[in-house]
C-alpha cells in the first residue's frame, strides 16, 4: 500500500509525489460521483420498468447492488487496516527519530571540552533534528496519501465498473 519510494528520494520530489497521489485519489472521487450518478439512474429506471411485471425484480442487478457494496466495504476495510499500520509505524518513526536526536546531543555535550564544541554539537542537533523532522513528517504525510486512496479504490473500481457495465446493457 505504500509509496514506493517512501523514505527514498529529496523531500521535495516526495511532497510532490504525495501531491500527485492527492490530486489523483480526488479526481477519483470526483470520478465516482458521476459514475455513481449514472449507476443509480439506470438502476432507478431498471426498478421502475420492474413495478409494472413483479417478476422483473429477480433481475441479477437488484441482488448486484447490495453484494457489491458489502463486497468493496470489505476489501476496503483490508486496506484501511493495512494502512493504520503504516500510519503507525511512520507516527512512531516521527518520535523516536525526534528522541535518538536528543539523546545523541545529549552524549555530546556530556564530551565536550570547551564552548567551540559546545556549538558544534548544537549545530549537530539542529541539522539532525530538522532532517529527521522532516523525514519522519513526509513518511507520515505518505502513509495518510496512501491511506486515503487505499480506503477509496475498491468503491471506486466497483462503481466505475457499474456504470461502464450498465451503459452497455442499454445499448
Amino acid at each position: 500500500m505504500s509509496s514506493q519510494n517512501a523514505g527514498n528520494g529529496h523531500p521535495t520530489d516526495r511532497l510532490m509525489a504525495v501531491a500527485g497521489q492527492l490530486t489523483k485519489t480526488g479526481l477519483r472521487s470526483s470520478e465516482m460521483g458521476v459514475a455513481a450518478a449514472q449507476t443509480i439512474g439506470y438502476r432507478t429506471a431498471m426498478m421502475t420498468a420492474a413495478l409494472a411485471n413483479p417478476i422483473d425484480f429477480a433481475n441479477p442487478e437488484f441482488i448486484r447492488m447490495g453484494s457489491e457494496k458489502v463486497e468493496a466495504a470489505v476489501e476496503a476495510f483490508h486496506a484501511v487496516a493495512t494502512g493504520i499500520g503504516e500510519f503507525g509505524q511512520a507516527w512512531i518513526t516521527m518520535i523516536t527519530k525526534q528522541t535518538q536526536a536528543a539523546a545523541a546531543t545529549i552524549g555530546g555535550l556530556a564530551t565536550c571540552k570547551n564552548p567551540v564544541e559546545i556549538v558544534d554539537v548544537q549545530q549537530r542537533l539542529l541539522a539532525d533534528a530538522v532532517d529527521a523532522g522532516i523525514h519522519a513528517n513526509l513518511r507520515l504525510i505518505e502513509a495518510t496519501a496512501a491511506l486515503a486512496a487505499a480506503s477509496m479504490n475498491p468503491a471506486y473500481r466497483k462503481v466505475r465498473a457499474n456504470a461502464r457495465r450498465l451503459a452497455r446493457e442499454q445499448v
